[in-house]
């Protein structure tokens, strides 16, 4: 099954990792001045998923929590200033619209097989990107429930808003991915 996004569950004690980086990262689910909130934290769905998401991606986390498809460059999920909405950005490797001209190098095969590694920096390079756009409303968040303890948000919550937001990505993401990889 073909997926952009996902969490990585491979390796020593991944949910663990995350939860010590949730800890370590408190700070970014503390509430804002209008924000609904129990013991210091956010209780609104749109700012703790955003928190749970960069906790959970690089640059914070390495190795990351949530994985993306190779052919996924970035993703990112932020709430725009005045807005009730989270808004993913996604940006994958596309094919050139035009005919490049020749000596110019695009998209490399990568291991996984997917053409999605840039060349060296010493060659010259076309590279075309396409940028997904996705917003995710609140009501499609799950709220948080008062933490555990005070100051520190909960494992169970983080990971089901991380669940709610890849849910989100991928029904937008993947029907990209099958075009890009011609299996309509």
């Amino acid at each position: 099954m073909m997926v952009g996004v996902w969490i990585d569950a491979t390796g020593d004690n991944p949910q663990e990792r995350y939860g010590q980086r949730l800890r370590a990262w408190r700070h970014a689910f503390a509430a804002a001045n209008s924000e609904p909130q129990a013991g210091g934290i956010t209780l609104d769905p749109l700012h703790y998923a955003v928190a749970a998401w960069d906790v959970a991606t690089r640059p914070v986390s390495e190795p990351p929590y949530v994985r993306f498809n190779p052919r996924v460059l970035d993703a990112t999920c932020h709430r725009p200033e005045g807005t009730h909405i989270a808004l993913a950005v996604v940006e994958l490797a596309a094919p050139p619209p035009v005919r490049v001209p020749d000596g110019w190098l695009g998209w490399q095969q990568g291991e996984s097989g997917f053409p999605c590694m840039a060349p060296p920096y010493n060659e010259r390079a076309a590279l075309c990107t396409l940028e997904l756009r996705i917003p995710i409303s609140a009501d499609r968040l799950p709220t948080p429930t008062r933490p555990e303890a005070d100051g520190l948000p909960n494992l169970a919550d983080a990971q089901a808003a991380l669940e709610a937001l890849i849910e989100e990505i991928n029904t937008a993401v993947v029907p990209f991915l099958r075009v890009l990889e011609g299996k309509r």
